[in-house]
């Protein structure tokens, strides 16, 4: 016991103290790492001494140790601004004495099987960081913020039970955060946890809701890689929504992203915006027909797509929407009201220079025109003769074939 708080004491003088300002404030120095660096020249032989002088196998405090030592392990070893090659041989003069003790290196103790409780040890250093990482401080610990991402980053190379009331605080915090280095921390960390979380996980609180209420928030930021991110995590999030509150969801999430693509002028996020309307799409089914909304979206971007360089970029995922809505709603297709879609398809098939796109554009003209009462059909199989009058070769073929397979099916 008293080499255990003598070492847990010179432990903590080592590490990095609470900054008395934000790091990422302009400031040419941080007073408190020039005293963190005096201290632990001062405490880190007297850290090797008392870890040599006690035995962890067995010992009733070892996760509180061992996880205090992971910390400082992290804080040294990585390559922080303030770190320099005495520190990282600290990290690795730690990480040798902790194997020789431990029969597992201090690196490996979270990931390996050994003699110690990987899920106190995980508990403990989620405990620091959430004592450490409020929503007044946390910017002042700026190490600690990036081990805790670290921490959850490989989270499923640990044999550990997540609870989200221990996980989800300071990820909120991060993407909630103005800062955009600080929002896609907190989105990668987000996304790696509901990928380790099962709907029982939740169970008892409102996490889920919380954290939609925070992703919902970046919908609209324009940084590609938060847009990435935050629809990851949506998607995830969407097979731990309860049944009696997931469609709701979903249709909320439906008409958001259709306002965003209707507003974005940005090729490349508006190309991962259709991305993650296709899963909409599917995962929502049948109850997507209750915006009008997305037809007038398929004819704008399909207009687009006219241009064979933005047509490079979004046709593919234009498409790809377009063929699932038909899957999912063709039941409330009419001529009358949506004929249109027809036209601007046979426009972009007119400018298409890609066979692939050709063929699924022809497929959906077909599909689109069988629905159609019969009259219409025969209407519209007639229009298609005016391609002739053209001149394009390429075009012409396109539509007779698309004649051909129409003329082998019934009206």
């Amino acid at each position: 016991m008293k080499y255990t708080a003598k070492l847990l004491d010179s432990i903590n003088r080592c590490m990095i103290p609470k900054l008395s300002k934000n790091y990422n404030e302009k400031t040419k120095s941080h007073v408190e790492i020039d005293i963190r660096n005096k201290n632990l020249d001062e405490n880190f032989e007297r850290v090797i001494k008392y870890l040599k002088d006690l035995t962890l196998v067995g010992n009733k405090d070892a996760s509180t140790v061992i996880s205090s030592l992971y910390i400082l392990y992290k804080e040294l070893k990585y390559n922080f601004p303030w770190n320099n090659d005495k520190h990282y041989e600290y990290a690795r003069k730690l990480n040798f004495y902790f194997e020789v003790l431990g029969n597992v290196p201090l690196e490996m103790v979270l990931r390996r099987k050994s003699a110690f409780n990987v899920q106190e040890i995980f508990d403990n250093i989620l405990q620091v960081c959430n004592s450490k990482l409020t929503s007044q401080d946390f910017k002042k610990y700026p190490a600690l913020v990036d081990i805790f991402c670290m921490l959850i980053t490989h989270l499923n190379e640990y044999k550990v039970e997540l609870k989200p009331q221990k996980i989800f605080p300071i990820l909120l915090l991060l993407i909630d955060d103005y800062i955009t280095s600080n929002k896609r921390k907190g989105l990668l960390g987000s996304m790696m946890a509901l990928q380790n979380m099962k709907q029982k996980d939740f169970d008892g609180g409102n996490y889920y809701e919380v954290l939609y209420r925070s992703l919902k928030r970046t919908f609209s930021e324009k940084d590609f890689k938060i847009t990435l991110s935050t629809h990851e995590c949506l998607i995830e999030l969407c097979r731990i929504f309860p049944k009696d509150v997931k469609q709701e969801k979903l249709d909320d999430m439906y008409s958001g992203l259709l306002n965003e693509i209707a507003i974005e002028s940005n090729i490349h996020r508006k190309t991962q915006c259709f991305k993650f309307l296709r899963f909409l799409l599917t995962a929502h089914g049948l109850n997507c027909v209750r915006s009008n909304t997305f037809k007038e979206i398929m004819y704008d971007s399909l207009e687009l797509c006219t241009n064979e360089v933005v047509a490079k970029e979004l046709l593919m995922f234009v498409l790809a929407c377009l063929d699932e809505w038909v899957v999912q709603c063709w039941c409330v297709w009419q001529l009358s009201t949506d004929y249109k879609m027809i036209s601007v398809l046979l426009k972009v098939l007119y400018t298409c220079k890609v066979e692939q796109h050709a063929d699924t554009i022809q497929s959906l003209i077909i599909i689109l025109i069988c629905l159609n009462k019969e009259s219409d059909k025969k209407l519209l199989v007639a229009n298609l003769d005016k391609a002739k009058f053209l001149d394009d070769k390429v075009f012409k073929f396109r539509i007779e074939k698309i004649k051909l397979i129409l003329t082998k099916v019934k009206f």
